[in-house]
């Protein structure tokens, strides 16, 4: 879909890779998108509306790139839940390339930034890789949203899907308080904010999306939780 012509020559977005940090064999760049005020852009999980970023990469040399994410935040608003970004976010990559002293990296990304309305949107971005950087303020930023990537963990002690009242609800115990939680799932289920106890210690999201409950017996859950802007990400295995 195109941009509506109202913002067909002014976007409210602006995407650029910044950054060129080498060390061990790895180049360390980042895909910054910056975003007019009011608007935002999304997680890899979006929540009940919007398309998550999908980075198409193309490099001068046989290479591996890894998009890695920071801790998104959760929107509420007419759309209904949402999960991302809003302002500027830097999502850190990494490019290992054997035996190259250099690369050319070209990025397609098809993502969408969201008003009102949800935009979808295209951008391209290139940037040359070397051993003598030449963006150190990039490469600064990419160091500080870096830190805001999710660390593994093992934040939740069990977990267990109670489907007595009017909507399933995933139940986790946790080993210390989050401020917030997001799962994902291979399946069509969302999980929605969680509903902390008082300590902390016990979280309730109810689940939409899905008619049989049951089919997330056995499922593999990622869950994300996030305390003091920091995320521990593990691997859930429902019973």
């Amino acid at each position: 879909m195109p941009l509506p012509a109202a913002l067909a020559s002014e976007k409210p977005f602006r995407v650029n890779l910044r950054g060129d940090a080498f060390a061990d064999g790895v180049w360390t760049t980042g895909v910054q998108i910056e975003l007019d005020d009011g608007w935002k852009t999304y997680w890899r999980m979006p929540g009940d509306a919007g398309i998550p970023p999908q980075f198409t990469w193309t490099t001068s040399v046989p290479a591996d790139v890894t998009v890695t994410y920071p801790v998104p935040d959760r929107f509420v608003d007419a759309s209904g839940e949402t999960v991302g970004y809003k302002h500027m976010v830097v999502f850190p990559v990494q490019v290992k390339a054997a035996d190259a002293t250099a690369v050319s990296l070209d990025l397609e990304l098809f993502f969408a930034v969201c008003r009102e309305v949800c935009i979808p949107a295209d951008a391209k971005a290139s940037i040359d890789l070397g051993n003598a950087m030449r963006d150190p303020e990039g490469s600064l930023s990419v160091t500080e949203w870096q830190a805001r990537t999710s660390s593994p963990g093992t934040p939740v002690s069990a977990a267990s899907i109670d489907a007595t009242g009017p909507k399933p609800v995933l139940k986790l115990e946790l080993r210390e308080a989050a401020e917030d939680i997001f799962v994902e799932t291979g399946t069509s289920a969302y999980f929605r904010a969680p509903q902390f106890s008082a300590d902390g210690r016990e979280a309730d999201l109810e689940i939409d999306n899905i008619k049989d409950v049951a089919k997330l017996g056995g499922a593999v859950l990622t869950v994300t939780a996030v305390a003091g802007g920091k995320g521990l990400e593990q691997q859930v295995t429902l019973p």
